[in-house]
């Protein structure tokens, strides 16, 4: 389960919403799409998704909640911060 201070850095909205953007613009590779260095994939029925770069993994489940391992905190803010560009620069206005 997500810590206090994870559920205030990660949106799953967000999460959700780049997923959505990688699957659409990105590059399927073996099973998972790829795009500006995120990649996902999801379960065999869709409930569970995997948004990962090289340092982190962000696991969202049924009901929205979710995990994530990362190895440290500046991974994590670059992860999210890789997020947020995908949907600037992919996200039809």
């Amino acid at each position: 389960m997500a810590t206090l201070d994870l559920q205030q850095k990660i949106s799953v909205k967000q999460a959700l919403k780049a997923f959505e953007l990688v699957r659409q613009n990105g590059e399927h590779i073996d099973g998972e799409y790829a795009l500006d260095g995120l990649f996902v994939s999801s379960d065999f029925d869709g409930y569970n998704l995997i948004l990962r770069d090289a340092r982190v993994k962000l696991f969202i489940f049924f009901h929205n909640t979710f995990e994530c391992e990362y190895d440290s905190a500046p991974a994590l803010d670059q992860f999210i911060e890789r997020i947020a560009r995908i949907i600037q620069h992919y996200e039809q206005h």
